[in-house]
């Protein structure tokens, strides 16, 4: 492989994503860093979550930048399999998500949600997909209600509350 094909290969289009992924977070970082608590008895700070996406990103970014470039074949097969509105799909998933989030509530939208979209990203079975939604879906719910007690959207089950 001469040096041309050697510098193409290594700036692949998802180590410029992975670049440009990493750009972003580390600006997002920056800025979060800047935030500060108008009162200093905030445990957690305006800052935290900043730090965590931060934290998170940064490690995503240096994933994608490592993991193995895909060969010249598998692309002609990926694009032959799959179509733009598919693509689209889990972008409508959201979307339905924020729009169902406050009438439904927190723990049906976000259960429901997360099932829908790990059986559509290839989880094996409905039964399991939805075991996973509704443990993830738990454990958030009670670490934003109990542990930081930040009340979320109940929805429909307002009443049982």
């Amino acid at each position: 492989m001469n040096k041309k094909n050697q510098a193409a290969a290594f700036f692949s289009a998802d180590r410029i994503a992975a670049l440009l992924l990493l750009l972003v977070v580390a600006l997002y970082g920056w800025e979060g860093a800047k935030l500060t608590a108008a009162l200093q008895v905030d445990v957690i700070g305006p800052g935290f979550f900043p730090k965590i996406l931060t934290a998170i990103g940064v490690m995503l970014g240096v994933l994608l930048f490592i993991r193995r470039s895909p060969r010249e074949g598998d692309d002609k097969n990926a694009a032959k399999q799959g179509s733009d509105l598919v693509a689209l799909a889990p972008l409508a998933f959201l979307l339905a998500y924020v729009l169902a989030l406050e009438p439904v509530g927190f723990p049906l939208a976000t259960a429901a949600f997360l099932a829908i979209t790990f059986r559509y990203l290839g989880h094996p079975t409905w039964k399991s997909a939805l075991f996973h939604a509704v443990v993830i879906t738990a454990v958030v719910f009670g670490l934003f209600h109990f542990g930081l007690d930040i009340k979320l959207p109940l929805g429909v089950l307002a009443g049982w509350a």
